[in-house]
């Protein structure tokens, strides 16, 4: 350690959430219907971590999460590619500012095009619209793949109807430029508005979510 060492400040969300490898979870459960990813366990208690990596990076719908810490005043960036592609900003002091009883590490969403929609009515339907997609990635499991660390990763979509797509959209368009001056100020104004706008309309208190998909993030070490 160098002299002048001592005098510099540690980052606090350093090594919070870095690169994260996932596996779908609905390969390994049987789409829900079995709550152990037991054959996951097994092959995770078997390998090394560069060899279980390597067959993570194989599977069917894999999915890579960089974090990139503080690209704007207050805010960092996860890249997304694989499964899902593209990247979600979100405030930092997520990584800190972990509530008691919270399981939730990051939360993040943006608005893309879907051509598929979902409601218990009418099931699945192929259409052209908008959904709000959520990115939650979850506190470090220590439990689901012992002795194998993971964090849970879902991604939520909220298939937006006309008057939904209106209401959110203005406020999802403030946070596209994540150079823009106070971007940290307007990602707090779009989760505001989805908290408590938009998920708190009757059609979203009777149903938040219309689809989701889940998968498993083992760190690099």
């Amino acid at each position: 350690m160098g002299l002048f060492d001592i005098f510099k400040s540690k980052n606090p969300y350093e090594g919070i959430l870095d690169t994260l490898h996932c596996v779908n979870a609905n390969q390994w459960t049987d789409s829900g219907k079995s709550k152990s990813p037991k054959e996951l366990i097994e092959k995770s208690k078997l390998s090394d971590n560069e060899k279980f990596l390597d067959y993570i990076k194989k599977s069917n719908r894999y999915l890579k999460i960089v974090n990139e810490l503080e690209i704007n005043e207050g805010v960092s960036k996860i890249s997304c590619s694989g499964s899902t592609k593209g990247h979600f900003v979100y405030p930092s002091y997520y990584l800190v500012n972990k509530i008691k009883g919270e399981t939730i590490l990051v939360q993040s969403m943006r608005i893309i095009k879907s051509n598929i929609s979902y409601n218990p009515e009418d099931g699945y339907k192929l259409s052209d619209g908008h959904s709000l997609e959520i990115l939650n990635i979850y506190q470090e499991d220590k439990k689901t793949l012992k002795p194998r660390k993971c964090h849970r990763v879902s991604f939520q979509y909220v298939d937006l109807d006309k008057s939904e797509y209106k209401f959110i959209k203005p406020l999802y368009s403030k946070i596209t430029n994540t150079k823009k001056d106070d971007l940290y100020k307007h990602i707090m104004e779009l989760y505001k508005g989805y908290h408590f706008g938009l998920g708190e309309t009757e059609k979203r208190k009777a149903y938040p979510i219309n689809r989701y998909n889940t998968f498993y993030g083992f760190k690099e070490e």
